[in-house]
């Protein structure tokens, strides 16, 4: 199967793959900076405050993500730079079941300790309420958070270079869009920005996971999102 890393201009290959990458770090802040525009018009502090508070959170559950993402984006790479597509797609498919489990794992610790989780950000009287409401939308929407965070850098691992930037994209312009809904005109406030966030992520998981069932419906031998594919090896974590 041909694809980019076959290419033999390495300065536009280099390109094509720096820019979705760029593309899925400029994400993180252009949700938040959605999510902290459309509560500020709201008018209240408490408000502003508990968007701001809650940052940490999501990037944490962002960077859990990376951790089977980035990590197994590279080992599938380097697979398939090796030649070895069926341990290639056998990693990608663990690293995919492995985030989603990953993020139903904080879903449930997350919501069994929403209120302790809120005070350890930061939260107090004044914002308490606001900051719990969107933590609550935010951990709800874990495991697509983790799914649409994790799927580029594998996409992006096996030349999909195209379709991870479609989903990038998708989700930001969902999440702005539903921002404006609940917030301005719904007045759902910090929760209508979280799961205005949440959404965006689940739509971007929902287009990732259709594209990977096209793809190996097609035959790509790259691609294996059968359960039963998940087992892996031990040179993936010794490289």
């Amino acid at each position: 199967m041909s694809s980019i890393f076959e290419e033999k201009n390495m300065s536009a290959t280099i390109i094509k793959l720096g820019v979705p990458a760029m593309l899925s770090q400029l994400a993180t802040l252009i949700y938040n900076l959605a999510d902290t525009y459309f509560v500020s018009l709201t008018k209240s502090a408490e408000q502003i405050a508990a968007v701001t508070l809650c940052v940490p959170v999501l990037l944490i559950i962002m960077s859990i993500a990376c951790v089977f993402g980035m990590g197994g984006g590279s080992v599938t790479a380097r697979q398939l730079g090796e030649g070895n597509k069926g341990y290639s797609a056998k990693c990608m498919n663990f690293c995919i079941y492995s985030i989603a489990a990953a993020g139903v794992l904080v879903l449930c610790f997350g919501l069994l300790a929403l209120t302790p989780l809120a005070y350890v950000i930061g939260a107090d009287g004044g914002n308490l309420a606001y900051t719990r409401d969107y933590l609550k939308w935010i951990l709800a929407g874990a495991p697509f958070v983790m799914l649409a965070n994790g799927f580029p850098h594998i996409l992006r691992s096996i030349g999909m270079i195209k379709e991870s930037t479609i989903g990038i994209v998708l989700g930001n312009a969902v999440n702005i869009v539903l921002d404006w809904i609940f917030i301005v005109l719904f007045h759902m406030g910090t929760a209508g920005a979280a799961l205005a966030t949440s959404i965006g992520f689940l739509c971007s998981t929902i287009y990732y996971c259709v594209c990977l069932v096209y793809e190996e419906k097609r035959g790509n031998e790259l691609i294996a999102l059968s359960p039963r594919q998940f087992r892996p090896a031990k040179k993936w974590f010794l490289m």
